[in-house]
């Protein structure tokens, strides 16, 4: 968990520091001062440290306070220290928040029972500083994990969130947090669309089949279960393809899982081709070999699969060599009398990222020699996802390893560019792993 610091005091009451702590002993603060507070209102802060005008002028009180900021988690430093003179005294709390840049965006993929100003009142009640952003492994992931998990108590279910973090992909660039109900897991039970023209049915019930028994997802692209139902039509040109008035229905079942019905109404839109494809070339992969790899040309059918697999030779270039915040974009430009769409690739690599730690766990002693021997990817090294993944699928080749499987965890750090990567090895019945 995340360390917080709060500085020691300093007491100055524009007099000599033994007379300024003994003024302060006999004085009350007249105002309250947060400076640098980041994204919280003084009004927020007040109402975590307690400091008021009236309370006593001491270093007791400034402590006290402090502390109750650290313990937020959302700060990396606090100091604090009393300005002004005995008939004006100011406690002054001096902040560093957690930037931003430490921080992961937060999803709730399906929490299908809560609404979103619901979910949003239940963190605020624990965690009142929450502002769509967490820092990984600190106290406020544990708080929010448990203000949801009261929350769905509180309308009768027996609920268990994860939090994992959500890999950068093509669909989804940046990485980010989600808390996800593992118990009741909402599955997709039936889909009821409108809007539905004759021509689209084959290849929307082929969809809706595809999506029925899978988990119900939403909020973070290429995971939803709309990516699911919308596929065939994408993958036809339909690129403005979309799904809208989206509510789910549940019907409770067991204590493991809750069925949900999709209602929504389909919007296909008009098919389109491509008009040109263009990509100025990159250092680690030119005009020539990306052309010569590209799945989608001009005048073919604008399909979606074909885009992905054309940009991903791209995307890979660079993720394997540690750039986790690489961005790829198509960049389309629409003709919308001419139903054509012309595509100007880009990419945006980021920073190189190396692994800073690595850490097995739930190896046996023999495993786990194996484990250190066999892993190629070491303290140091350029971070590379495909490697990681590639290894945890394939561990079998190994016999100590063969009973194992397991997912892992890549926490890090932007303003460093290292990763900590966690793995963890599981045997016996098959959970839930990331």
């Amino acid at each position: 968990m995340q360390s917080n610091k709060v500085r020691g005091l300093f007491l100055a009451l524009g007099v000599s520091l033994c007379g300024a702590v003994a003024s302060a002993q006999q004085n009350n603060i007249a105002q309250v001062v947060y400076s640098n507070p980041g994204p919280y209102s003084q009004q927020q802060l007040a109402a975590i440290s307690g400091v008021k005008p009236g309370d006593p002028a001491t270093a007791a009180t400034l402590q006290a306070g402090a502390q109750k900021l650290s313990d937020t988690g959302f700060f990396d430093d606090i100091g604090a220290e009393i300005r002004g003179n005995t008939l004006h005294i100011v406690a002054v709390f001096k902040l560093a928040p957690t930037p931003k840049s430490q921080m992961l965006p937060v999803a709730f993929p399906n929490l299908v029972w809560l609404s979103p100003a619901e979910i949003d009142a239940a963190i605020h009640a624990r965690v009142p500083l929450y502002f769509g952003y967490l820092q990984e492994n600190t106290v406020p992931v544990d708080q929010v994990k448990a203000a949801l998990e009261d929350a769905l108590a509180a309308k009768g279910i027996a609920a268990k969130l994860e939090e994992q973090s959500i890999e950068p992909t093509l669909q989804h660039p940046f990485r980010s947090m989600a808390f996800t109900v593992v118990t009741p897991l909402p599955v997709v039970a039936n889909v009821k669309l409108g809007g539905v023209k004759p021509e689209f049915a084959p290849l929307v019930q082929t969809s809706v089949n595809t999506a029925a028994g899978k988990p119900y997802m939403m909020g973070l692209a290429g995971l939803r279960t709309d990516d699911i139902i919308l596929a065939p039509l994408l993958d036809a040109g339909y690129i403005d393809a979309a799904l809208s008035g989206v509510a789910v229905e549940t019907t409770p079942l067991d204590q493991h899982r809750e069925p949900v019905i999709l209602h929504a109404t389909l919007d296909a839109g008009e098919i389109y081709h491509v008009s040109g494809l263009e990509f100025a070339g990159a250092p680690l992969l030119t005009t020539e070999a990306f052309n010569a790899s590209a799945k989608l040309h001009a005048g073919d059918v604008a399909s979606n699969k074909a885009l992905i697999e054309t940009l991903t030779p791209l995307d890979l270039a660079y993720r394997k060599l540690g750039y986790m915040d690489v961005i790829v974009k198509s960049n389309p430009s629409r003709d919308t009398a001419a139903h054509t769409v012309a595509y100007a690739v880009t990419v945006t690599p980021g920073e190189q990222y190396r692994l800073s730690k690595i850490t097995a766990m739930g190896l046996d002693p023999a495993a786990q020699a194996d484990f250190d021997k066999n892993f190629l990817l070491k303290a140091g090294d350029l971070y590379d996802p495909t490697y990681v993944a590639g290894f945890i699928k394939n561990n079998t080749a190994l016999k100590t390893l063969a009973p194992y499987y397991g997912g892992y965890k890549a926490i890090a750090n932007p303003d460093k560019h290292t990763v900590e990567l966690e793995l963890k090895f599981y045997t016996g019945p098959t959970v839930n792993v990331h």
